[in-house]
């Protein structure tokens, strides 16, 4: 791997991490055009590194604030007794629970059916279909963008389901920010929450990842150290940029827009396809 191709992947991944257009589908379009075949586990793990610090600068108040909660929670069931504090209450009181939730159905599937995923369903044609159908999904998201529910009343219920669509998103090609804010829609949280929701539930998601398949290509460093803190450097700054404009379409109700990009994509990969 080249400086330049790692620094055009940490490009591609710091915009379709956070774009509903599926990071994975990308990197594995772009690898298949610089014909790229080595592992690519531990650079991916810098990547998501890029993608953890873009997400916590960017929702340091509610990261902050959560955290506060859950120590608090974790002394009152410690001591028994209530932890008086000066502090006012913390905002979102009890969303830690929810996110921790959503880890059970996107561990589970995590766990038993990832390697399935990444080699049954990491081809580029495959890819390119999910690109297809994630594309339909979101124009058709139009329907139903008018819901109420702020983060304070987010269910256990409504975490698991968002977990699961978490879980699915294992499959390349399918946006996990894309794909869990498209259910959350669909459970009637409020765009914007929706699309929060997503990214706070990401930050122990990426985490786990990390750690996954660090193990797997720690060797992978010390070979492309350079490259690799390049793509990281492109990653981070390409990332802020984009949560930022995903954040600000949601709002404005245009979500809808990056089905018409998504099914572009789909049809660009099967044309590539076809043509090699």
């Amino acid at each position: 791997m080249t400086l330049w191709q790692a620094m055009v992947l940490g490009i591609v991944q710091g915009f379709t991490e956070f774009l509903p257009i599926s990071s994975s589908g990308h990197l594995v379009l772009f690898q298949h055009l610089f014909k790229m075949e080595e592992p690519m586990m531990a650079f991916d793990v810098a990547l998501h590194g890029a993608t953890l610090l873009v997400v916590v600068v960017y929702f340091w108040k509610d990261v902050r604030d959560i955290l506060l909660d859950f120590t608090e929670s974790i002394q009152a069931k410690i001591s028994k007794k209530p932890v008086v504090t000066s502090a006012p209450q913390p905002p979102h009181k009890g969303l830690w629970v929810c996110i921790l939730i959503t880890l059970i159905p996107t561990g589970l599937i995590a766990v038993f059916f990832k390697d399935f995923f990444e080699h049954g369903f990491a081809k580029l044609g495959f890819i390119a279909v999910r690109w297809l159908v994630m594309g339909t999904l979101f124009i058709l998201s139009q329907r139903f963008q008018k819901g109420q529910k702020d983060l304070d009343m987010i269910s256990y219920g409504d975490a698991f389901w968002i977990g699961l669509a978490q879980g699915i998103a294992l499959m390349p090609g399918t946006s996990r920010s894309g794909i869990t804010i498209l259910i959350g829609l669909w459970l009637g949280l409020r765009k914007d929450t929706a699309a929060k929701f997503s990214f706070l539930i990401s930050i122990p998601a990426i985490l786990a990842a990390m750690a996954m398949e660090l193990r797997h290509g720690a060797h992978f460093f010390s070979s492309y150290s350079i490259p690799t803190f390049a793509g990281f450097l492109a990653a981070v700054i390409t990332g802020y940029i984009a949560i930022r404009w995903l954040m600000d379409f949601v709002r404005k109700g245009r979500f809808y827009l990056f089905g018409y990009y998504c099914i572009a994509v789909g049809l660009f990969a099967l044309t590539s396809i076809l043509l090699s």
